[in-house]
């Protein structure tokens, strides 16, 4: 039993020194792969994504006062008391005052300006006083200004003139300035979108406290009918009452409504609440052209659920932000390749380069950053990596960086001799002691590590010190660097064990490497080698069955089928691997439990060698066995005539489990678009996702199959399915078949330019059927709705034709005035103007 651990587990007992250097020195200076040897540097696990929050617009409804509510001016007594006289800015105030109170504000504004140049303690009043006359002149921005420096002296008029202040800067500026007063200070507050509750009890416009304390609660104000109703519906919103809040935003999104733009962001707001997702794409399109702020708003709301509705919103906005956010969504998902897409179409360079490294593109990394002018410190740390793992010359760029950032030029100074296996300069290079560990290591100076790394807890440094251990044969001291936390420490731990001759607890390790880690296949060897040398062969076989099994085309099937075969104590070639597998087939047969296992390994091996004929004789005799799916996509890959190849996948596709028939599909997608038949590439498609029977619907209306192309259309139709491709080929399958259910169906469409193309036909399509009413309903929904719509001009001429046909010239004269200028061709102008000069003038009454 102990020839076992010299025969096929090399990382073992007196061979474990040489393949510890194999692993870790020799792959290494070859490759420069390993994460044990050059720690790769990885991307965010997750990026932040700016959401767009709802935004409380219930400030915006908050109306100024529609009545300057002012305080009652009172007139001054004259002083009967004995003086050297009255001084001249009394006389001029209490003038002043009695000339307003008598209505002659002439006079008395001429008195009270008199009173404002004395600098009078009369002052402050005389100001408000003229602020009232101004403002009845109409005189705002006068009079603005006349309350604003009043209010800003105690007097008695003072807190009316700071509330005159404060209403008339909100009725002419739409903002009221931050203030303390009881009343105003709510009022500066809702406008801010911080609910206050106002003071009335002192205010001069007691009027308008009213309306604002009716606008806080959601009960209407006749007064203000508008502004309170819809602040009620948005309270119904925010407290989740959307049954009773939609009738009332559904009655204000109307045209020509008072805060329409409101109505429809909370309406759109509602329908991403209630799942409907293409009815609030379409208010945010209305939205547009009126409020572009929401629209954007809504847009990046709906944007952040998936990235598919991202991609359709940055093709409605072109707003580059949209695919940003797709690509986040995608990166977030660990969809690190569609992530990139969207990141370069953005123009997002620094996270398409996160998306390359996550992927291991160290060639896309290199070929986003070599080519930007100013280049940060990020910029050079990611090329330095991808110019490291992508094995390209180093040298222009380290001298680049040198110039700037002098402790990426050494350390990277470090790794490009590491790269080449000069140990020894890497090192004279590296700060960082986990660095300049890995150097040591490779130069085999193991006590120089574990001095190095002394104290260090990271999982790194770790692994490390108990490799260094392990390679000084000391198997206790490398357990107290390990825990069993990760499959890469239960791994090692296993070994030390093993290595002690304690094969129970080797066992337990090896047995604690996760199902998903790339080192389950090796964790089974050394799992099947312990529980051969504890004398239970039969779980040992299990073991290495399970990885001819479970990993057939690994590296580590090869050491399975050595040590089931019971081999000698060398490794093998293909040449001597063949011909074991082939004398334990002579000697076993098919009586081996693992006779199918060998044979589609030897076939393997024939397919290696170019043995074609040979590899078909093994894989025919799998078709009757478990194995007889692989056996077939195999026999596919080597088969030369495509009618044939095409027959072997079909069959894997169609009977085969869900790994082969997903590989035998792949595979008759590249046969049909290489052989080029269109109609068998269709056909396969049309089995597929949705997405696949859209491409299948293309391919049929491209070779004229209407009929297949319908049933497609059909299929996707009846289950709402909605993309641009699809609704492309339904105006193509419209024209070619005149069947009005496409027309219906794409008038629901999201898309603008596609609802209206659809709005046109159908318009024609009733011309032609006589229906010259509903056509004529579809071209002013056009003349209405769709403004860009290429032909909208053509869909403006053919309504005014109806309506002249109608005798209806004075409506066909109002239609036409929607006709755009200046979009228009030359004929389209021809014809216009040959009905302005036909047509009598459009009167609006």
């Amino acid at each position: 039993m102990w020839k076992l651990i010299g025969l096929f587990s090399l990382f073992l007992f007196l061979s474990f020194a040489q393949q510890i250097r194999r692993e870790f020195d020799v792959d290494v200076e070859l490759t420069g792969k390993l994460l044990e040897e050059k720690p790769k540097l990885y991307a965010p696990a997750r990026l932040e994504m700016q959401e767009d929050r709802e935004l409380d617009l219930l400030g915006e409804l908050l109306e100024a006062p529609k009545l300057m509510e002012f305080t009652q001016i009172k007139p001054i007594e004259r002083n009967t008391g004995v003086s050297c006289g009255e001084p001249k800015d009394a006389i001029s105030y209490r003038l002043g005052v009695d000339y307003y109170l008598r209505g002659k504000y002439d006079l008395a504004e001429e008195e009270l300006k008199k009173v404002i140049v004395m600098n009078s303690p009369f002052k402050p009043m005389a100001e408000y006083v003229l602020g009232v006359i101004s403002y009845s002149r109409g005189q705002q921005e006068s009079a603005l200004e006349l309350f604003k420096t009043s209010c800003g002296t105690t007097h008695m008029y003072q807190k009316a003139s700071c509330e005159a202040y404060y209403a008339l800067n909100f009725r002419i500026r739409n903002s009221v300035p931050e203030n303390q007063d009881p009343m105003w200070r709510a009022v500066f507050n809702i406008k801010r979108g911080v609910l206050t509750s106002p003071e009335c009890e002192e205010a001069v416009f007691i009027q308008y406290c009213g309306y604002i304390k009716d606008f806080l609660m959601g009960k209407e104000n006749s007064q203000y009918r508008d502004s309170t109703r819809l602040a009620r519906a948005l309270r119904l919103y925010r407290e989740g009452n959307l049954r009773e809040a939609k009738p009332i935003l559904s009655d204000y999104s109307k045209p020509a409504r008072p805060y329409r733009d409101i109505a429809l962001y909370y309406m759109a707001l509602t329908d991403i609440k209630e799942g409907k997702v293409e009815e609030a794409l379409r208010l945010a399109g209305l939205l547009e052209t009126v409020n572009r702020r929401l629209a954007d708003n809504l847009y990046g709301i709906l944007s952040s659920k998936d990235v598919v509705l991202s991609r359709y919103v940055y093709s409605l906005t072109r707003n580059p932000r949209f695919l940003e956010k797709a690509g986040i969504i995608a990166y977030n998902s660990g969809d690190y390749s569609l992530a990139l897409y969207n990141f370069l179409q953005a123009g997002s360079s620094r996270y398409a380069v996160y998306s390359a490294i996550r992927l291991g593109n160290y060639d896309k990394v290199y070929g986003i950053i070599k080519d930007k002018r100013e280049k940060s410190r990020e910029d050079y740390l990611w090329l330095l990596e991808a110019l490291y793992w992508s094995g390209r010359d180093m040298t222009e760029a380290l001298n680049e960086v040198s110039r700037s950032y002098l402790d990426l030029y050494k350390e990277y100074s470090g790794w490009e001799r590491f790269r080449r296996g000069d140990w020894l300069g890497a090192l004279s290079f590296f700060e960082d002691p986990y660095h300049r560990a890995l150097a040591l290591y490779n130069l085999k100076r193991y006590g120089e590590v574990l001095n190095i790394l002394r104290g260090r807890a990271d999982h790194g440094s770790r692994l490390l010190q108990a490799r260094a251990a392990l390679m000084m044969g000391d198997q206790r001291l490398a357990r107290t660097f390990l825990t069993d936390k990760s499959d890469e420490e239960s791994y090692l731990l296993g070994l030390s064990y093993f290595l002690e001759g304690n094969y129970t607890k080797a066992l337990l390790y090896f047995d604690k490497v996760s199902d998903q880690s790339p080192m389950k296949p090796k964790a089974l060897i050394k799992a099947g080698d312990s529980l051969y040398n504890m004398g239970d062969i039969q779980s040992a076989k299990d073991r290495y069955y399970q990885v001819l099994r479970r990993f057939p085309d690994s590296k580590e099937a090869r050491s399975a089928t050595l040590a089931l075969l019971e081999i000698g104590e060398k490794e093998l070639s293909d040449k001597e691997m063949e011909g074991l597998i082939k004398d334990y087939l002579s000697k076993e047969g098919k009586s081996s439990p693992i006779s199918n296992e060998l044979r589609y390994q030897l076939a393997l091996l024939y397919i290696k060698d170019g043995r074609t004929r040979e590899a078909e004789r093994e894989l025919l005799e799998l078709l009757e066995t478990p194995l007889r799916f692989k056996a077939i996509l195999k026999l596919a890959e080597i088969e030369k005539e495509p009618p044939k190849k095409a027959v072997l996948l079909y069959k894997v596709y169609k009977e085969g489990g869900p790994e082969e028939s997903r590989l035998a599909r792949e595979e008759l997608v590249k046969l049909y678009t290489q052989a080029g038949d269109a109609k068998s590439l269709a056909g396969l498609l049309s089995e597929g996702s949705r997405e696949d029977k859209v491409k299948a619907m293309g391919i049929y209306l491209g070779i004229k199959e209407l009929g297949a192309s319908q049933s497609l259309a059909q299929e996707l139709m009846s289950v709402g399915y909605r993309s641009q491709e699809f609704e492309r080929y339904l105006l193509e399958l419209y024209k070619g078949t005149n069947n009005r259910l496409y027309l219906d169906y794409l008038k629901d469409s999201p898309e603008k330019n596609t609802r209206a193309e659809a709005l046109y036909l159908s318009a024609l399509d009733h011309m032609r059927r006589g229906d010259k009413s509903k056509a004529l309903e579809e071209l002013v929904d056009i003349s209405v709705n769709h403004r860009d719509y290429e032909r909208y001009n053509q869909a403006i001429l053919e309504g005014t034709r109806l309506l002249v046909e109608r005798k209806a010239r004075k409506d066909a004269s109002c239609f036409l005035e929607r006709f755009d200028e200046k979009r228009a061709k030359p004929e389209e102008l021809s014809l216009y103007r040959r009905f302005k000069q036909e047509l009598p003038k459009c009167e609006v009454r």
